[in-house]
């Protein structure tokens, strides 16, 4: 049984993103993708065309200095949505955010044009990126 094609965009895009090759993750938004991210921290907020959305992954790695990790848990998907379950590892300044996180995308013609970030705990989120 072949997977929707939505799971294999969500999983093309986590793929790429874990490798740090945010260009390619990118190739999967539409030129006018919106990534919503919650809070009150250097990320939060509506990050709105491909390269805001690109610049906003690319904030990721720098504040991180590439020690992350998302682990995929689950992805599903109907004609125009998709979510991902994951458990995130974020490392920055000598302190550790790991928690679960669920991003909800609505699809267009195969890309991603509208993202929402979902942490589990968006007060530790904030808490950790204005470290």
């Amino acid at each position: 049984m072949t997977e929707h094609p939505n799971i294999e965009l969500m999983s093309k895009v986590y793929a790429a993103f874990g490798t740090g090759d945010v260009e390619t993750a990118g190739s999967y938004w539409t030129e006018d993708a919106v990534h919503h991210y919650p809070g009150h921290n250097p990320l939060s907020g509506e990050h709105k065309g491909l390269a805001e959305s690109i610049a906003f992954a690319n904030k990721i790695f720098e504040l991180t200095e590439g020690k992350l990790r998302m682990d995929v848990l689950e992805i599903g998907a109907s004609d125009n949505h998709a979510f991902a379950l994951l458990h995130t590892h974020y490392e920055r300044k000598g302190v550790v955010l790991e928690m679960p996180f669920v991003n909800v995308a609505r699809i267009e013609d195969g890309k991603i044009a509208e993202f929402w970030t979902y942490p589990n705990d968006v007060y530790a989120t904030d808490e950790f990126w204005n470290l």
